[in-house]
């Protein structure tokens, strides 16, 4: 007999409580002084899409933020858009699991499994 199916509620509330603990970064963008506060498992996810870009977390942001202003004019809800870039970034992952799409270090690597199993 197999092991009995854990619910989808189930999965969803057990795991760890700091993978969304809120971290508040005071980061520059563009020259300006400014915080952003995420869920931990968020960051991890910024963090590797950084790292994969080669430049660090502020670098990366910075880029974004300015990309999206020319894009868009603005940036309404920035820390919208970055958990809404981490869901892309897994869905992007997830269609195709054989891809480069994201290369580590092993720290980077680590941090993420603790987050996605």
């Amino acid at each position: 007999m197999l092991g009995k199916r854990k619910s989808m509620c189930e999965i969803f509330a057990s795991q760890a409580q700091d993978s969304y603990e809120p971290i508040t970064r005071n980061i520059r963008l563009n020259g300006q002084s400014t915080s952003i506060r995420l869920e931990r498992s968020f960051w991890a996810i910024i963090d590797a899409m950084a790292e994969e870009e080669g430049v660090s977390t502020p670098t990366f942001l910075s880029t974004l933020h300015s990309e999206v202003l020319e894009i868009h004019g603005e940036a309404k809800n920035f820390t919208s858009l970055l958990r809404c870039s981490c869901v892309k970034k897994m869905q992007l992952i997830t269609l195709n699991p054989n891809s480069n799409l994201l290369v580590l270090s092993a720290e980077t690597n680590q941090k993420l499994k603790n987050f996605f199993p």
